[in-house]
């Protein structure tokens, strides 16, 4: 592949609609594609959880430009709840010389509702109604921009198989793994 195919694909979406565990079924059938989760960055940095957020996105930013400079794909797991943020991703995008996808991933509410309350991460134990809230009125904006596609994710087997079609490109051909 050539770094021209490189595509960063942001799954964007309330916590608990499955962006991570769509970002990882997504990257093992894709080999060399970063699973850039953002949390896990975030986690590696010491501190108060309230102040990791900004260091965390612009390392995982830097990472994401290295990788896509390289040839190969990067698929950033990360909730983007205001249209300020989202053209930081672009931006890498280009930076490298790759594509930027923007994809908008939705669950079934009370899916939702279940996995939000299974979560532990540090950052999400102050998750409250208002909270959440305000995360669907951000995202309602930031699904009004261009380029943004959305994906249900009610079953992670069959909404990979949905992100295969809205990534494939306009040619209809599907991208071999095996050509990376």
């Amino acid at each position: 592949m050539t770094r021209d195919e490189a595509r960063l694909v942001l799954l964007n979406g309330l916590p608990g609609v499955g962006k991570s565990a769509l970002a990882a079924a997504w990257s093992a059938r894709h080999p060399g594609t970063l699973d850039l989760d953002i949390d896990v960055v975030r986690s590696l940095i010491s501190g108060d959880a309230r102040e990791t957020a900004e260091p965390a996105r612009a390392l995982g930013l830097a990472m994401a430009v290295e990788h896509l400079r390289g040839g190969h794909d990067v698929v950033v797991p990360q909730l983007v709840a205001r249209t300020d943020q989202v053209p930081r991703f672009a931006d890498a995008a280009a930076t490298a010389g790759a594509r930027f996808v923007h994809v908008l991933v939705e669950a079934p509410e009370d899916l939702v509702v279940r996995r939000v309350a299974a979560d532990a991460a540090p950052h999400r134990r102050e998750l409250d109604a208002a909270a959440l809230a305000a995360y669907r009125a951000g995202l309602h904006e930031v699904a009004l921009q261009r380029g943004v596609r959305r994906l249900m994710n009610d079953d992670v087997g069959a909404a990979v198989d949905r992100l295969e079609q809205l990534l494939r490109p306009a040619g209809g051909q599907a991208r071999s793994p095996a050509g990376r």
